[in-house]
């Protein structure tokens, strides 16, 4: 397959550092997985993902529609 027709798979991945009740939390979004962390910082993650595709679906964009430089700044503004 050339360069020009293949297809890029966007995912957003947000883990978690903080669990320390040995619990395995993971949640599957059609465009997300969000794997461990605390009960607290898994529901943040989850929240924080949400916005951001609530904010990328009002400006009608996709994941694929920003470099990595204007994610990150995008990010800052949805926080």
């Amino acid at each position: 397959m050339s360069k020009a027709n293949q297809k890029k798979i966007i995912r957003l991945l947000g883990v978690g550092f903080d669990a320390e009740d040995g619990h395995v939390r993971i949640t599957k979004g059609e465009k997300y997985d969000v794997f461990m962390g605390s009960d607290e910082s898994h529901a943040y993650i989850q929240q924080l993902i949400r916005k951001i595709e609530d904010e990328l679906d009002k400006r009608g964009m996709s994941l694929d529609d920003v470099s990595p430089d204007e994610f990150g700044e995008f990010v800052k503004s949805v926080k």
